[in-house]
Order: structure tokens, then C-alpha cells, then sequence
């Protein structure tokens, strides 16, 4: 990986992210697609766990399973239908980029979710089945809080540097600054949320 790209992605996208999907571009646009897409539908399947009170009807182990089975074909879609949005409204603006190239910008840009899957990890350990209930903090108390306390500000700050990380590496690939990829993702989020809006109302 190192031989062929001259860096390691995993950690220079962190600090390099226009620079390292520059080569990662060059080097094969598909390059680590499987695994991101798989860390990505983890990483969101755990998040709709939660959100779902999913511990309710399965227990931890089970829920793990369904994740796990679960996790490359979430990320595939979502991976793919987001760059697709994005993509499509980049024209609008001028951008250059083609999907397969929008798209190793949004699945490179989830670099971060590695940490955030330690994290849960964390959480699993220390509250069990409990992490996928909603509002389970507010039964926490002592170490276990200060523990979740500490999760919940590190998802925050992984989350902030991932999107910063995704508009360099969009902006990259686009030819655009960050400022016109911020522009790029909120053109797409309105189409997404119009799109939404119009089969709840079909509904």
C-alpha cells in the first residue's frame, strides 16, 4: 500500500486529506472501497440500533450479528446513493469530478469511523446491551457516566474532523475550495431532503 500510493492513507488522510485522495485517485479510484464500505454501514447500522431501541427486541450479541451481516450492503448504498447526489449537484456548480471520484472522497473521508467503532466497542464493554437504547445515559451514574461522557465528546469531535476531512478531499477532486464543496453537500442535502419530503407525503 505504502509502495504504491508513496504514504498510508489511514493516517494521512487525518492531516493530508487533499493530498491523499490526489493519490489515491491516481493510484486506483477503488482502492480500499470494500473495507470503508463495510466500516461505513457498521458505523451507521449501530447508530440506527440506538436510535430504534434496538436491545429491546434482541440481545447484544444478536444485534452484533445483524450488524455484521448487515454492514457492507447498508454501506454500499448509502456510500453510493450520497455520492450520486452529490455528483449530480456538483455539475451545477462546475464541478469536475466523476462519481467513482466523488465517491472515494466520501468513503475516504470516513477514515474517522474506525475510531468511532472503538468507541462503541468502549460503550458495549462498560454498559452491555444498554447502548442501544434510547436515553440510556440518564441511568448511568459514576465511572460508567463520566465513561459515556467522554464517548459521546469524542463521537462529536471524530464527527466534526470527518466532515472537514470530506470537504478537502471533495474539494480536491471537484477543484473546488472547501467552502464551494460546503456548497456542493448542502445543494445535495436539499435535493435528499426534497426527495424525503415528497415520498413521506406519497406515503
Amino acid at each position: 500500500m505504502k509502495k504504491g500510493l508513496g504514504t498510508n492513507p489511514w493516517f494521512s488522510m487525518w492531516v493530508k486529506p487533499r493530498e491523499t485522495i490526489g493519490k489515491i485517485i491516481n493510484f486506483n479510484v477503488n482502492h480500499r472501497f470494500g473495507i470503508l464500505c463495510y466500516i461505513y454501514g457498521l458505523q451507521y447500522i449501530f447508530q440506527v440500533f440506538q436510535q430504534m431501541s434496538f436491545s429491546k427486541s434482541f440481545s447484544l450479541p444478536a444485534s452484533i450479528l445483524i450488524a455484521l451481516v448487515l454492514a457492507f450492503p447498508v454501506g454500499y448504498i448509502l456510500l453510493n446513493l450520497f455520492s450520486f447526489f452529490i455528483f449530480l449537484l456538483g455539475k451545477i456548480i462546475k464541478g469536475k469530478a466523476t462519481f467513482k471520484q466523488v465517491r472515494a472522497a466520501n468513503f475516504w473521508a470516513s477514515v474517522p469511523n474506525v475510531v468511532m467503532l472503538a468507541l462503541w466497542i468502549v460503550l458495549m464493554f462498560t454498559i452491555g446491551s444498554q447502548v442501544f437504547v434510547t436515553g440510556y445515559e440518564a441511568a448511568l451514574m459514576g465511572s460508567t457516566a463520566y465513561i459515556n461522557k467522554g464517548v459521546q465528546l469524542g463521537s462529536i469531535v471524530l464527527g466534526i474532523w470527518g466532515f472537514i476531512i470530506f470537504l478537502h478531499a471533495l474539494g480536491q477532486v471537484q477543484g473546488f475550495s472547501a467552502w464551494m464543496a460546503l456548497l456542493n453537500c448542502f445543494l445535495s442535502g436539499i435535493a435528499i431532503f426534497g426527495i424525503y419530503v415528497l415520498i413521506v407525503s406519497l406515503l
